[in-house]
């Protein structure tokens, strides 16, 4: 049987000598190259890869309206929303305040007026947003509001944030917490209500000795509402419960929400006013 040549013909072409892998590389990327011809850029140029030689052949067209910014900002604080709106503002441009989203937004290529009498629209691009963030000081103490909590823990609370409170001295609630934490393990007997509201209770130790713990009706503190805002005065009501576990303290806002409420209407207001920018209240898309 004859024997299979293993030798390659003098006159067949190795697979290297048919497609090198420079001309491979340059067949690939001309592939990718032709199969997405068109390119449009930010300006709103547009231009076609011609085949062959892949020249760019500008196809823009000549009326096409000029170019606007593509950007959407966040910022933390009231001032860096002034600045910003400042920097890039025009007649079109306009703030829309929302409250339930807690934020502010400055639509800075919005739809002209009707007085140039045209009402052409805008392209939305370029926006700038304050996203107001509870102050570290709310969060703390918003997540104490509402709970009754043994009085031993509650006096801790209130002697490691004493320094919020403004009224009474921080120093009353500071004895005040320590009064609490004494007479841990008591037995309270009664409760007497006071003629300015505050609350008288009276307590036996083990050894019959008959005593009175007395707390305020209510206490205010001083802090931001939102970070990198201004402090403001808010109300806090004690709240109480005595029963065979012993006394559960706690408090409750008092009509907190609508000082937030206002206090946001201020912010708006405050940036309309370092803008010059008309201002809307409504809810934001997007």
């Amino acid at each position: 049987m004859a024997q299979k040549s293993t030798e390659t013909p003098a006159d067949v072409p190795l697979v290297a000598d048919i497609c090198s892998p420079r001309e491979t590389l340059e067949t690939v990327l001309a592939g990718v190259a032709l199969n997405n011809p068109h390119i449009e850029l930010t300006d709103g140029r547009e231009f076609i890869r011609l085949p062959g030689d892949h020249k760019l052949q500008d196809v823009s067209n000549p009326d096409r309206p000029a170019p606007f910014i593509k950007q959407l900002v966040t910022v933390d604080d009231r001032a860096s929303l002034v600045a910003y709106v400042n920097r890039f503002s025009d007649p079109r441009s306009v703030l829309v305040a929302d409250y339930d989203a807690g934020a502010i937004r400055a639509m800075l290529d919005y739809h002209g007026d009707n007085g140039a009498g045209d009402l052409l629209a805008g392209p939305l691009k370029h926006a700038v947003t304050l996203k107001l963030r509870d102050s570290e000081e709310f969060k703390r103490w918003n997540a104490m509001q509402g709970k009754k909590i043994p009085q031993d823990e509650f006096a801790a609370f209130l002697e490691e944030n004493s320094e919020d409170i403004c009224e009474p001295d921080p120093t009353v609630m500071i004895e005040i917490s320590r009064d609490l934490e004494a007479t841990q393990g008591v037995t309270f007997k009664s409760s007497v209500r006071l003629e300015n509201g505050d609350r008288s209770f009276v307590y036996e130790t083990d050894t019959r000795t008959r005593g009175e713990l007395h707390i305020p009706r209510e206490f205010k503190i001083l802090i931001p509402l939102y970070q990198g805002e201004e402090p403001v005065e808010l109300r806090c009501a004690f709240r109480w419960n005595v029963g065979g576990g012993g006394l559960v303290l706690g408090f409750e806002w008092r009509r907190v929400e609508y000082l937030r409420q206002a206090y946001f209407a201020q912010i708006a207001a405050a940036a309309s006013e370092g803008t010059g920018r008309p201002l809307f209240y409504g809810r934001l898309a997007g």
